[in-house]
């Protein structure tokens, strides 16, 4: 009998059983529910990392002064900063090397001068990219790649064998500015790193 309904069951309701089931996976879809919340800032934690270190960007440095640097005579220094390693963050680390290559003389404007950055990791397979101040060019040692103070590669004529780079030296975004406080000029330069082994200059993830 139905108390509802004062006489013979016309409700029919669910068994006992049913309604403990129903209730059981209820109680367990609200408890996996919570967790789920619970979870998502643990998650986030863990994976930020990562997910910074995929997003890329350049780090733009002040390098060296403009009057350190003369025409057609490359000038190497580092680009230093913090560096992150997963979940393991390094402060003022020497994260790359570039080389750079003034154009213009003093008779031209510290605000006109045109000066070239370049990456010093050969573009062929990641090595570092030496100067040879006497033949005027750049080469790298591992896989005898050369390339010129333009940073394009020298001709396999010129060679005489096939040069192995597939491009030439990756270029940096680089420009003259002034110091605010003491009026100097200095070259600053926006680093990146490239994969290598590619025809064209793709930045690296």
């Amino acid at each position: 009998m139905c108390l509802l309904c004062f006489g013979p069951s016309l409700c029919s309701p669910f068994p006992a059983m049913n309604r403990r089931t129903l209730i059981k996976w209820f109680s367990r879809a609200i408890g996996w529910t919570c967790a789920c919340i619970v979870a998502i800032p643990g998650i986030r934690f863990i994976t930020e990392p990562l997910r910074r270190r995929s997003s890329g960007g350049g780090i733009t440095q002040r390098v060296v002064q403009l009057a350190n640097l003369r025409v057609g005579e490359p000038v190497q220094t580092t680009i230093t900063g913090s560096r992150q390693d997963a979940w393991v963050r390094y402060d003022q680390e020497t994260i790359g090397r570039v080389y750079l290559v003034r154009e213009t003389d003093d008779t031209v404007p510290p605000e006109q001068s045109k000066v070239k950055a370049f990456t010093a990791v050969c573009p062929h397979l990641g090595c570092a990219v030496q100067f040879d101040a006497g033949a005027k060019t750049f080469n790298c040692p591992c896989h005898k790649a050369f390339f010129e103070l333009s940073g394009n590669p020298v001709s396999d004529s010129e060679l005489g064998y096939r040069n192995p780079t597939p491009r030439g030296m990756d270029s940096l975004e680089c420009q003259v500015v002034q110091e605010g406080g003491t009026g100097e000029w200095w070259v600053e330069v926006t680093y990146e790193k490239f994969e290598y082994g590619l025809t064209t200059k793709t930045p690296r993830a």
